[in-house]
């Protein structure tokens, strides 16, 4: 009897540690469609920002996107950010990175050998910025960068 519950217990313990996803993870890009953060500079003090999820939740990535632009105007010892452009798409086709029910060649390694569009539920938030000190520009897409991180850290689901 007991051998039969130390059983049970082992495999309880065991199957809870199994249990894989846990969601989406802030976390900086691996490669440019990999899911997570990543940045381009575009000049001294602008920068293009992209956060990329996995499971389509776009208001995720929104916020993420903009976290990462706090972060990043911080980083480069500047006090606010001012968001230029701002792009949002669901999924890969969208930005025409692989064309549906294509079978492409081997030569192409970063490829998949089929692709089928259907299945992709990415989704990808892209904003541009200008960095810059105090005082800032009256603008609504004016943000302070200390108070945005703050809320978004206070405000994060994950």
């Amino acid at each position: 009897m007991k051998t039969k519950v130390m059983i049970a217990a082992f495999a309880l313990a065991t199957a809870g540690c199994a249990t894989g996803y846990y969601g989406p993870v802030y976390e900086p890009a691996n490669s440019q469609y990999d899911d997570g953060y990543s940045e381009a500079r575009l000049d001294d003090n602008r920068y293009r920002v992209q956060y990329r999820v996995d499971n389509g939740d776009l208001q995720l990535a929104q916020d993420w996107a903009f976290r990462r632009a706090a972060e990043l105007t911080l980083n480069q010892r500047y006090d606010w950010f001012q968001i230029i452009n701002r792009n949002r798409m669901f999924r890969d086709d969208a930005f025409d990175r692989y064309e549906s029910f294509r079978t492409y060649n081997d030569r192409y390694n970063e490829r998949p050998r089929y692709y089928d569009s259907r299945y992709d539920d990415d989704a990808v938030a892209v904003i541009e910025i200008v960095m810059g000190n105090n005082p800032p520009p009256r603008s609504a897409s004016v943000y302070d960068a200390r108070n945005a991180l703050d809320y978004t850290r206070r405000s994060s689901r994950y």
